[in-house]
């Protein structure tokens, strides 16, 4: 029945959302059953689904609407996740290891589709969209096997971050390259028309006139903004209002001649200098992931099986191709600026797959003209076979990179600092023992000054943002957020903390902590407050190590202080009882018997 309503061509688009979202979480449960990433399993999802396989949804354009949302919100995250900071110390080379890669790999394509024939503005936007790798898949690789401060590991990342700048230039660059492909109204001055590349001059001019005073406003306004809607507001207020900004960013640059998604990128990457960074991508996180998954069921569904098994020997060629052209000018690369030969090999393979934002251009450049429906559906099916292909060389990378132990780097780079761990860098969070504190009340600050004096280091976690500023002119590390977000947890330090102190004063906050804490730092010791006794085995249950319980620690405090008191007033040979264990069973009165 929901089939037969979901194929006809008035079906509501909840009916089609839930279709595609349904099959898109059957298809993807069944990847990581298999140890694949999610993206290609969404993808599979669309061609299912799609109208040329089953055909249960005819037309991916009814969530066009949804899927613009999705990348403005995955353009907004980037923005907030980059940190140039974090990859300060070698960065130089790690820019030029990824522009120059990403060049190589764009000409190299480029001149591959020359030679098949494909005209010169098509053949460019594929081979741009082709060098993207996948950074949710090199990111997910580095967490699982560990690597992410190891040296390779660093440059995948860093790599990574320079081919999503780069995703966004190449964004920015579509429209001016449908003009040049003769896909979209010529600019008229005066009744004249202006030549393809005078046009091209001209509107990037007035584009980056245009961002210029969107980053210096932005830089002056923003923090203001935000700082001010949190002081008379709360989290949930500068959500919304970050929200705003992201998508009025969006709207002015397309006004000016450029993408959506390069506005959403700067307002993310101006955000990503405020305190409210990781909440703001901690909340975010929940709504671009499901949206991202219909954007990727969605784009899934411009590929037709039949024209796939028609074009076998070229999507084939082409994902191989690109997997191995792309492991080898990014690997040869990073060890021409220094890297060691193995951590190149596997820098190389990590990123070797085309990625979400290959699909993300190819799919900006269908929408534009630019390219074709069978061009489109082509280089969507390499796409999805690089996805697969690239994780199944990871294992005899660092087979072969053993091998590769002894080979020395050129004699430019041998004093390269990309071979370097970060040890003894500078860190916004301790990555050694260290302690997080959440909630900086009473009982929060009292800890932090004996933690102090006692040398032991911490972080803080707190939701006042006037707290948080006075803590931070103090020198102490506190962070901006909710403790029950993941993002704000690791950017306090907890892979690397020994404890973490939740002195939140309100139960159900502190059950909900617990439980985030647990499944972020499953080795980490949890010291909770509650407020009742009922409250104390909750949170054992959802993780807690040592719970103190407030009425309990309040009626000891009392008694102590009482009895001190009543010391004063006893008679010679008289005294009074220790205090009482409290929460725990009391013996019976001896008095108290059978017949009692």
């Amino acid at each position: 029945m929901l089939l037969t309503i979901a194929e006809s061509a008035q079906a509501p688009l909840a009916v089609q959302l839930l279709v595609m979202l349904a099959t898109a979480a059957l298809v993807a449960t069944l990847f990581r059953r298999l140890k694949l990433e999610l993206i290609p399993g969404y993808l599979m999802a669309g061609v299912l689904v799609g109208p040329h396989a089953i055909g249960v949804v005819h037309d991916a354009h009814a969530v066009e609407s949804i899927s613009e949302l999705a990348i403005i919100l995955l353009m907004f995250a980037i923005g907030l996740h980059l940190d140039v900071s974090s990859i300060r110390r070698g960065l130089a080379p790690i820019l030029a290891v990824g522009a120059i890669s990403t060049l190589l790999v764009t000409l190299a394509a480029w001149g591959a589709m020359s030679l098949a024939g494909v005209s010169a503005p098509r053949g460019l936007v594929m081979a741009m969209a082709l060098s993207m790798s996948s950074t949710a898949v090199a990111v997910r690789v580095l967490m699982t096997r560990r690597e992410g401060r190891t040296p390779h590991g660093r440059v995948t990342l860093g790599v990574a971050i320079v081919q999503d700048l780069i995703s966004v230039v190449v964004m920015a660059l579509l429209p001016p390259i449908a003009k040049w492909a003769g896909v979209a109204d010529a600019m008229v001055t005066s009744g004249k028309s202006l030549p393809r590349w005078a046009e091209f001059v001209s509107a990037a001019g007035i584009g980056l006139g245009g961002i210029t005073v969107m980053i210096l406003g932005g830089r002056v306004l923003l923090p203001r903004l935000l700082g001010y809607v949190a002081k008379v507001g709360s989290s949930e207020l500068v959500l919304v209002v970050s929200a705003a900004v992201a998508l009025g960013a969006a709207i002015g640059t397309s006004v000016i001649g450029f993408s959506n998604e390069m506005g959403a990128f700067l307002a993310g990457f101006l955000l990503a200098g405020t305190p409210f960074r990781y909440q703001l991508s901690g909340q975010l996180a929940p709504m671009r992931d499901l949206l991202m998954a219909i954007f990727f069921t969605a784009v899934g569904m411009n590929v037709s099986p039949v024209m796939v098994g028609s074009h076998l020997f070229v999507v084939i060629a082409g994902a191989v191709g690109v997997v191995l052209m792309k492991a080898a000018c990014i690997g040869l690369t990073s060890w021409s600026a220094g890297l060691a030969a193995r951590s190149s090999l596997l820098t190389g393979v990590y990123l070797a797959s085309a990625g979400e934002f290959s699909l993300v251009v190819l799919a900006a450049a269908g929408t534009a003209g630019i390219l074709g429906s069978e061009q489109l559906g082509t280089c969507i099916a390499v796409v999805i076979l690089s996805l697969v292909v690239a994780p199944m060389l990871i294992v005899p990378a660092n087979a072969l990179g053993a091998s590769l132990v002894g080979v020395k780097p050129p004699p430019w780079a041998v004093r390269s600092s990309l071979n370097t761990t970060p040890g003894e860098e500078a860190h916004a969070t301790p990555v050694g023992r260290h302690v997080i504190i959440a909630g900086f009340g009473p009982v929060g600050r009292t800890l932090a000054d004996r933690f102090s004096v006692l040398n032991i280091p911490f972080t803080v976690i707190e939701l006042n943002p006037r707290t948080v500023q006075r803590q931070a002119t103090l020198g102490r590390l506190i962070v901006y957020g909710d403790v029950t977000n993941p993002d704000v947890l690791e950017s306090a330090g907890i892979e690397h903390a020994d404890a973490i102190i939740l002195t939140i004063p309100d139960d159900e906050a502190t059950l909900r902590a617990c439980q985030a804490v647990r499944a972020v730092a499953p080795d980490v010791f949890i010291a909770a407050r509650t407020n009742f006794l009922s409250g104390k085995f909750l949170a054992h249950q959802l993780g807690a190590d040592l719970v103190t319980v407030e009425e309990i620690a309040t009626a000891q405090a009392m008694e102590r202080e009482v009895l001190e008191q009543l010391q004063r007033f006893r008679k010679p040979g008289e005294g009074y009882p220790p205090p009482a264990t409290y929460g725990e069973p009391e013996p019976a009165h001896p008095a108290d018997g059978p017949g009692a």
